[in-house]
């Protein structure tokens, strides 16, 4: 598996997952929640961090591609989808942060 194919399933999952955030809680509760993520990358919590983020994809109720099970079979490939994840989450706080 390559870095596209986890950047399109991290750009599949991103939007719906913050939207979801978005409509129960506020611009601030969605940055504190996104700083614990990038606080357990950086704590090398990886698995607690896509542990969480699977949760919301779940609550989102986003059909999950067949590439998301081997992802989330692969500490490596976590690790990549995290980065994504939180890189495309960020892009998307932003716009709204502005």
């Amino acid at each position: 598996m390559n870095n596209n194919t986890i950047n399109t399933l991290s750009g599949a999952v991103t939007l719906p997952v913050f939207d979801l955030l978005h409509g129960c809680m506020s611009i601030r509760d969605i940055q504190r929640l996104y700083h614990g993520l990038c606080n357990l990358r950086g704590s090398h919590h990886t698995n607690a961090a896509v542990t969480i983020i699977d949760i919301l994809i779940r609550l989102a109720r986003i059909e999950l591609l067949g590439v998301y099970a081997e992802v989330m079979a692969s500490p490596k490939l976590q690790a990549i989808f995290l980065n994504e994840f939180l890189a495309d989450f960020e892009d998307i706080l932003s716009e709204y942060e502005a």
